[in-house]
């Protein structure tokens, strides 16, 4: 045996190591998602309640989102009131277009230029708040749109003497704007219905105002208790329906579309304003009101669809 024995082979060990585990997976994309839900629901909601809504309303929306004040076509700083007006295109497309009212523009009614328009006031107390009733927002409507006329007659020079020639009150009906007759200062030519200038300019500053609010209107014109006799057998009930006829086609002229009348109506001398005299020339007017909207319109609106199964 050799002197130098072979030394034992040593055992070669292998060590595994096992690697980290993955890091655990975040819950943000659980965030993420419930964020997209929500927003596909708000999406649905929107749609549903554009369906639901009516036209006058969407359009009332629509101008309340939209600055207000001086016409299309000024610069946005001329005049008292400068700014866009609420007719200008918006989220709803308008039937007509408004006409533009300047200090120095010139309008077309009835074949005859009326010079130097009235620019009316913002109506900034206008808008609706979520917190009060369907009847308590138009009556601060109806408040902010007197504001904006009476404000306008004293801002306007030529109109500043005409202040007894309107009255403007809020009825159980709406809001009743009156264009009355003063001695000295008639709303029509005598014996017709041919309106005088400052009756026009009234009627384009009352325009200006109530096209920025969605209710529909009513028109009566009114007579004194002097018989009116023509050549072609009129009398006071055909004058004051065509004067009634002729007030709303000077409103059409300058932006309020024929759809929103409800109602002409010719009263001749049966509603007298000063009763115990028919004959005052305060009888012979033109009312313009602004009719509330019925109550139960919100009622008829329809129920949301369900869009989650439930299970019985």
């Amino acid at each position: 045996m050799s002197e130098e024995a072979e030394e034992p082979k040593r055992e070669i060990l292998f060590k595994k190591v096992k690697p980290p585990p993955p890091p655990a997976h975040g819950g943000a994309w659980k965030v993420a998602y419930a964020d997209f839900v929500t927003a596909m629901m708000a999406f649905f909601l929107l749609l549903w309640l554009l369906n639901a809504t009516t036209e006058e309303k969407l359009e009332g929306i629509s101008n309340f989102f939209l600055p207000v004040g001086a016409k299309t076509g000024t610069t946005g700083g001329e005049g008292v009131f400068g700014g866009i007006s609420a007719t200008d295109p918006g989220p709803v497309q308008q039937p007509y277009t408004s006409t533009q009212l300047s200090p120095t523009a010139e309008i077309e009614t009835a074949d005859k230029q009326v010079k130097d328009a009235p620019v009316v006031p913002d109506l900034k107390d206008d808008l609706p708040n979520i917190t009060d009733s369907k009847s308590e927002n138009e009556t601060k409507q109806f408040k902010a749109a007197e504001a904006a006329i009476q404000q306008a007659l004293d801002d306007i020079p030529e109109l500043r003497d005409l202040h007894e020639a309107i009255k403007i009150d809020t009825t159980d009906e709406g809001l009743r704007i009156q264009l009355i007759d003063q001695k000295d200062s008639a709303m029509f030519k005598p014996g017709g219905a041919e309106l005088n200038e400052h009756t026009k300019k009234l009627l384009l500053l009352i325009a200006s105002v109530v096209e920025r609010l969605p209710n529909k209107l009513s028109l009566s014109g009114h007579t004194d208790a002097e018989p009116f006799r023509s050549q072609s057998g009129k009398t006071n009930w055909e004058l004051s329906l065509d004067r009634a006829n002729a007030g709303r086609r000077v409103l059409v002229e300058n932006g309020i579309p024929n759809g929103r009348f409800d109602k002409i109506s010719g009263l001749a001398d049966r509603e007298p304003l000063v009763k115990d005299d028919p004959l005052s020339p305060r009888n012979r007017r033109l009312i313009i009101l602004l009719l509330r909207e019925p109550e139960d319109r919100d009622d008829q609106t329809p129920a949301p669809p369900r869009i989650f199964r439930t299970e019985d």
